[in-house]
């Protein structure tokens, strides 16, 4: 699946404390893994030292301004408002060899960035009422996705929870019966319900909200039900849920404690055009973060890499403990030492929560 990062926030002790030593201790003038910190160097003054990146220009209206309090050294481009370093290598594309999700073969597909690559654009007027349906997996721990909450709804402004969309359901509270298993070495067998849920308008951007008394608020966002994807009145898309327990064992181990009071995260993937995952791609967002981090390219068990400056075959950044309220997020990369867009999306943090953003190249609802 395309969140398995989260997999990844559920860490051993050492390696939770050893990321947080790592980012409180670096240098602020030239921060590792895209963190944030304030400072600056001679030259022009922000924001005018920065260089808005080929392939943004979708977003050339409209864009939230720079955050000049955020910007270091180390920042040299600029995507939709959201400043960020110069990638140290060239993209690579994540090899089937090496992962077994969102793999692929041949060059970066970055085209789509280009006005002669946009794809159609999303017309609302089209919108079509149609049921999803699929799989609610668990990220991380846990032996059931019972009593799991869904509700689907439109976007609104600076990632606002718009309009709802359908009629919220929760899974069942025995997913033996109606669900799909697996074996585990936690549980023995794993069993995670299948839901369907109707009333889901197409050619809209959509965000899904998982939640429950067991389990932390997550929401999904950049998601988008095209009218050509429809198969007899249906739209199949797994989700995820993370139990709170996990969340709570993150700052716990991060911090000896829970995160800053109300704060959540953000986190996701880099994949290019084509929905591959992409080495190499740097990301940033445009909010305060105790950290952002890449990770490790094991695939069963991915960890924080301190030391990287860029994602690895896994695509996989996250920036943890950011005050709720809408938060810019943007990915950047070099193909043949020429820099591309690989994304921005507008999205929103909640207390207590994760909010998840995968970058798939630009997205109908964001073509100019």
């Amino acid at each position: 699946m395309r969140h398995a990062f989260l997999r990844s926030l559920v860490l051993p002790l050492g390696g939770l404390a050893a990321l947080f030593t790592f980012s409180c201790g670096s240098d602020p003038a030239a921060p590792t893994g895209g963190g944030t910190t304030t400072g600056g160097d001679s030259g022009p003054p922000c924001p005018d030292n920065l260089i808005k990146a080929p392939g943004s220009e979708f977003c050339a209206t409209g864009a939230p301004a720079v955050n000049c309090t955020l910007v270091t050294g180390a920042h040299k481009n600029v995507v939709c408002g959201v400043p960020l370093p110069d990638p140290i290598a060239d993209l690579k594309r994540a090899s089937p060899a090496n992962v077994k999700e969102y793999a692929g073969t041949g060059s970066v597909k970055a085209d789509c960035f280009t006005p002669a690559g946009y794809p159609v654009k999303a017309d609302p007027a089209n919108s079509k009422t149609v049921q999803i349906s699929g799989t609610v997996k668990i990220f991380a721990n846990g032996c059931e996705s019972k009593l799991v909450k869904i509700e689907v709804f439109e976007v609104g402004e600076d990632g606002a929870l718009g309009a709802a969309a359908g009629t919220a359901l929760t899974t069942a509270a025995d997913c033996k019966s109606n669900g799909v298993a697996t074996d585990t070495k936690e549980c023995g067998t794993r069993y995670e319900c299948n839901y369907i849920y109707g009333g889901v308008p197409t050619e809209k951007e959509l965000v899904v909200r998982t939640s429950g008394v067991n389990w932390t608020d997550f929401y999904d966002y950049s998601v988008f039900v095209p009218n050509s994807e429809i198969m007899n009145g249906e739209w199949k898309h797994d989700l995820r849920a993370l139990a709170s327990t996990d969340y709570n064992a993150i700052a716990q181990a991060a911090i000896g404690g829970p995160l800053s009071a109300g704060n959540g995260a953000l986190a996701g993937e880099v994949h290019d055009c084509g929905d591959v995952r992409l080495q190499n791609a740097t990301v940033n967002i445009d909010q305060p973060n105790k950290f952002l981090t890449y990770f490790t390219s094991n695939e069963a068990d991915p960890l924080p890499d301190t030391a990287a400056q860029g994602t690895s075959v896994l695509g996989i950044y996250a920036a943890l403990d950011v005050a709720p309220g809408p938060v810019s997020v943007a990915a950047l990369g070099t193909v043949d030492g020429k820099v591309t867009t690989l994304g921005h999306y507008r999205a929103r943090v909640f207390p207590n929560s994760v909010s998840i953003v995968t970058f798939r190249g630009l997205k109908p609802f964001q073509v100019p």
